[in-house]
């Protein structure tokens, strides 16, 4: 018995080293080939396309990184043998991700966009029902389209004004000081029913580590605003705009007299104004 247990392993081991041995000859001769060491020139010069995230484990900060991709050595080669010869057409790529992702990530404050983008998002905070109409008529006008944070006694009591901003293919989500569990389940079941869509961030103009921890039970990003103001939106956007800017907007009368204008400035800087969802993909 004790004999055959051996025989049994020693023809394992030996089935190991020679699939071991065949491999690194194989690979010697792959890396010998011509076609082969095109490749990994090509590969050496391309790199990986990837930006890392932005994080800082002490203030709990993350700006999103960007997938980008990398040449996969071994595919482009086994196409280009077929051909024996080098063809750049036929470099294989696969995806590659940062390190660092905002998925499954909901225990940091996003506080930008990446800012190798050139894009910029308005989040537009709605705790009443005044000049909702006219802001949408500005950023319809300006073919812009925003996130809408809107408070929960106006999904309680003016689903129609929900309903009007979703309308003009802006997001709809909620704003709330707690962002409690329960809060979060009843109005993403309001917010499905509108738009077959769900919550997906929390809001506040400040850290809160107790908020973030409710919003983290939630599955929800904790956004931080880049750019806020009190009164004039014109002059804070021009000297504090830059690529990834999350820019807080508020729905009062100075809003609606500069509205217009500061996306003008905005797009004059070659800033693109995109939903917050897209300023955030990776």
């Amino acid at each position: 018995m004790k004999k055959k247990l051996y025989s049994i392993i020693i023809s394992i081991l030996l089935i190991i080293f020679s699939t071991f041995y065949t491999n690194r000859i194989v690979d010697y001769f792959r890396n010998k080939d011509q076609i082969m060491k095109e490749i990994v020139n090509y590969y050496n010069e391309y790199g990986d396309t990837k930006i890392e995230s932005i994080f800082e484990s002490i203030d709990n900060t993350i700006i999103p990184g960007i997938s980008g991709k990398k040449v996969n050595i071994k595919k482009s080669y086994s196409k280009m043998k077929e051909n024996n010869k080098y063809d750049k057409n036929l470099i294989v790529f696969e995806e590659t991700v940062p390190s660092i992702g905002l998925k499954n990530n909901y225990n940091n404050y996003i506080i930008s966009g990446n800012l190798k983008r050139n894009y910029i998002s308005f989040v537009i905070i709605i705790n009443n029902t005044s000049y909702i109409e006219e802001l949408l008529s500005i950023l319809n006008n300006k073919n812009v389209k925003a996130t809408f944070f809107i408070d929960k006694e106006i999904f309680n009591n003016s689903i129609d004004i929900v309903k009007l901003i979703k309308s003009f293919g802006n997001d709809i989500e909620l704003l709330s000081d707690t962002y409690s569990i329960y809060e979060v389940n009843k109005y993403n079941s309001i917010v499905k029913l509108i738009s077959d869509d769900k919550l997906s961030y929390c809001i506040s103009d400040e850290k809160n580590s107790e908020l973030l921890k409710n919003c983290n039970t939630s599955k929800l990003y904790y956004i931080v605003p880049s750019i806020t103001y009190d009164k004039y939106p014109y002059n804070t956007v021009k000297n504090n705009l830059s690529n990834g800017s999350i820019i807080r907007i508020n729905n009062d009368l100075t809003t609606i007299r500069e509205l217009s204008t500061t996306i003008n400035y905005i797009k004059q800087k070659g800033k693109e104004i995109v939903l917050l969802k897209k300023l955030l993909e990776e």
